[in-house]
């Protein structure tokens, strides 16, 4: 039975998932992957992401205590949100890629044309940061000054080094792509403290105002 479902899950990537995305970097970096459906372009993606347990286990080990409220920033379906939920958190969300919603508080749009207030204890940024333009992330950190912490995943040159340089960086469009330590010093000249933490990969950025 569990040949045959193994068999049965690599026929449906083979068939519904179109774009491979290197294992250097997405696979290994973000271990935890689920699936949602792009409604705009008909088709399956695999979504890698950091489990949602080390986010918040992060967040527990600076503040001593769980979060209370999640906000996930490149949600896509709204998996992470129904998981947080679950866990007692408040939860809000939002991708610029319509997927078939798994969350009712998942907003489809732009980071940066989203108004309402984000004053979530926790913030996860999955692949948002490099992403965007470079000079749009100053207003992009913006959006994330009343909340106390921000948890962030995205392609450094350190992981595009390891993965063989240019077909790493097109794997999924053009993308900001810098140094751990660059990254850093944008965090912190945009009013974060910022460390990179090494075991799980991730950036945390805590507002300075709220410190």
């Amino acid at each position: 039975m569990f040949d045959f479902l193994k068999q049965l899950i690599h026929e449906f990537k083979k068939k519904y998932i179109w774009k491979k995305i290197p294992k250097c970097y997405y696979e290994i970096k973000c271990p935890y992957t689920y699936q949602a459906y792009d409604k705009q372009n008909k088709c399956w993606w695999i979504i890698y992401t950091q489990p949602l347990k080390k986010i918040t286990n992060l967040y527990q080990t600076e503040f001593g205590k769980k979060p209370l409220s999640f906000f996930d920033c490149g949600c896509a379906s709204g998996q992470l949100l129904v998981q947080a939920e679950e866990m007692g958190m408040t939860v809000n969300g939002i991708d610029i890629t319509e997927y078939k919603s798994l969350h009712p508080n998942v907003t489809v749009g732009s980071i940066l044309d989203y108004n309402k207030p984000i004053n979530h204890d926790l913030v996860y940024c999955n692949e948002v940061l490099t992403c965007v333009k470079e000079e749009e992330i100053p207003a992009v950190l913006d959006k994330f000054k009343s909340t106390k912490m921000l948890v962030a995943v995205h392609l450094t040159t350190e992981d595009d080094e390891k993965a063989g340089g240019t077909s790493y960086r097109e794997a999924s469009g053009p993308r900001v792509i810098k140094s751990q330590k660059w990254w850093l010093d944008c965090f912190n000249k945009n009013g974060f403290n910022a460390k990179f933490h090494e075991k799980s990969g991730l950036f945390i950025a805590k507002p300075r105002q709220r410190e």
